[in-house]
């Protein structure tokens, strides 16, 4: 399942990256995240391992994340790997002028098992969460800039 998404945001692109770049930062954004810990390489740079722990719907989620690729502040790749499949996940953040930036993502994922099946009912629900949390870090980078 392939899905794409983007945001426009009313910072410019150093700006946005340090808020993303920010582990500290990720569960402000991603409500459901519990903790993060970094198993392998140096934080955030490439070959780099996280592994991410999520609780949603009383039901614990274990995602190990690899980063693949980064140029900080125009983009980062990498790949989620949990029990439900992988998802290749490629990030660019572009000028959009004004000093905005356009925040795209790019998700293609693959699953296994029962997953497969489901996803032919639940391809909304997993857009309408990028987007969701898409939505949280543009307000959290805007409502930090703002009061800065």
């Amino acid at each position: 399942m392939k899905l794409k998404a983007e945001v426009i945001i009313d910072a410019d692109r150093e700006i946005v990256w340090r808020h993303f770049d920010d582990p500290d930062a990720l569960s402000k954004w991603q409500p459901t995240l519990e903790s993060h810990s970094y198993v392998d390489g140096t934080p955030g740079q490439p070959d780099s391992v996280c592994e991410l722990r999520y609780l949603e719907k009383n039901r614990l989620r274990v995602v190990r994340e690899t980063i693949t690729a980064r140029r900080a502040p125009d983009f980062l790749a990498g790949m989620r790997e949990s029990s439900y499949g992988n998802a290749v996940v490629v990030y660019h953040f572009e000028d959009a002028g004004d000093s905005k930036t356009r925040w795209i993502a790019y998700w293609n994922y693959s699953f296994t098992g029962m997953a497969k099946f489901k996803t032919l009912f639940t391809h909304r629900s997993f857009k309408n969460r990028i987007e969701d949390d898409m939505q949280r870090f543009k307000l959290l980078v805007e409502t930090a800039e703002s009061s800065s």
